[in-house]
């Protein structure tokens, strides 16, 4: 399996940008338009299309911040699900990443949101359940999300957070000041 760093003009993008608007609702995503540009044009972003035996297989976009990585969006094709694959995905990230990951969760109301944060866990994340999270809309006619954060490597819950925020809100997001500036 690899992990190869793609853009809008690469044979794999299609695929990813079709499953990324399978696997995530629009509240989830940000707009393909804005993901195509960033995809090409901002150096702090990283999307990877999963590769298996020569053929597309899933996702994982991520970005550098101040002080973390920031993992955005994992999806694997549906056929390959429940095959270990995203633990794959998941271990090279950490071996490779050489500095604390960040992930947005949902809170573990339903039992699909529960498993995944158990199977986060089982990768090494702890959950930060002590402070809410809020996800800044992806766009302006999209509402924010309640969410938490799960961490892997030396970060602090108390010290960390409004760090880590801000970094996600503002370089992520496109968030300042209370609206979306890059929208």
């Amino acid at each position: 399996m690899e992990l190869i760093p793609v853009k809008t003009t690469d044979p794999y993008y299609t695929e990813a940008e079709r499953l990324m608007t399978d696997a995530f609702p629009p509240e989830e995503r940000r707009p393909l338009d804005r993901q195509r540009q960033y995809t090409d044009h901002n150096p702090l972003f990283h999307p990877q299309v999963v590769v298996e035996n020569g053929t597309f297989a899933g996702l994982f976009n991520y970005w550098t911040l101040d002080g973390f990585l920031y993992g955005e969006h994992l999806a694997t094709c549906p056929s390959l699900r429940g095959g270990g694959l995203g633990r794959r995905i998941l271990d090279i990230f950490i071996r490779h990443a050489g500095q604390p990951i960040v992930l947005e969760v949902e809170p573990p109301t339903t039992d699909i949101a529960a498993r995944r944060i158990g199977f986060y866990r089982r990768c090494g994340f702890r959950l930060w359940e002590h402070r809410t999270y809020i996800q800044p809309p992806y766009a302006a006619d999209l509402s924010p999300l309640p969410l938490l954060l799960m961490v892997h490597g030396d970060l602090d819950e108390e010290k960390d957070f409004e760090h880590i925020c801000h970094e996600i809100h503002t370089k992520v997001y496109g968030w300042q000041g209370g609206k979306l500036t890059n929208d």
